[in-house]
């Protein structure tokens, strides 16, 4: 049976504040919506990854580089820091390492990576490895700009911008949506909507004015 998030060991998160306006590092630190923080990341990729978690609804929050793990088997002691925690709504968590390629990691990196897969088996906790293309797949590229220019958008312009998707003709192109009348959505809240699935829409597609959106999840309609 798998553990809790709880049982999962994750040190204190040093004091590391939320970015100010304008902040858009993406190479080693993350602006983490989720965790109202920016996340220091070990490389680009990692940073990368944090996309992928903040575009999943089933993530609630997640932490990078959670702990130092020491341990021994045999006769061999082994120290061990995975690049991610991730902690599901349904009280779940999962241990993740983030790299280009598995095959090329060196011999005692490989031994101790799965030294601690067996650790978690041991323990009932969940390890997942992420390689480039889980990260850079078809929709990366349009998923990080939704997201970059999500994170200008305010509470009231989301309000105003979900309230005003169901009066729409829908499919409509971005360009469509921002020149709607009367009281079109700012571009930021539409990226926010797209971002956070409240509309459909296949993000293999450049994210440009002539990006077709299918048009509201039907939480969205519900209202």
């Amino acid at each position: 049976m798998l553990a809790s998030i709880n049982s999962m060991p994750c040190d204190p998160v040093p004091a590391f504040p939320w970015p100010h306006a304008g902040h858009r590092n993406f190479s080693t630190t993350f602006p983490s919506r989720k965790n109202r923080r920016s996340l220091r990341c070990g490389t680009r990729l990692q940073a990368d990854y944090c996309v992928h978690l903040e575009h999943d609804a089933d993530v609630e929050q997640y932490w990078a580089l959670p702990h130092a793990f020491t341990w021994t088997t045999a006769s061999d002691k082994h120290r061990y820091t995975p690049h991610f925690l991730i902690a599901n709504r349904d009280g779940g968590g999962c241990y993740c390492e983030v790299q280009t390629s598995f095959a090329q990691l060196p011999a005692q990196r490989m031994e101790t990576r799965l030294a601690f897969a067996t650790l978690c088996r041991e323990q009932g906790w969940r390890f997942h490895c992420v390689t480039d293309p889980d990260v850079h797949g078809p929709t990366f590229a349009t998923l990080q700009k939704l997201y970059l220019r999500s994170l200008a958008t305010s509470a009231d312009e989301l309000a105003a911008c979900l309230q005003r998707l169901p009066e729409l003709c829908w499919p409509a192109t971005f360009r469509e949506v921002l020149n709607s009348h009367p009281a079109p959505p700012s571009l930021a809240a539409l990226c926010s909507c797209l971002f956070l699935g409240h509309l459909q829409a296949d993000l293999s597609q450049a994210l440009d004015l002539n990006l077709m959106i299918r048009g509201p999840t039907r939480e969205s309609e519900g209202g």
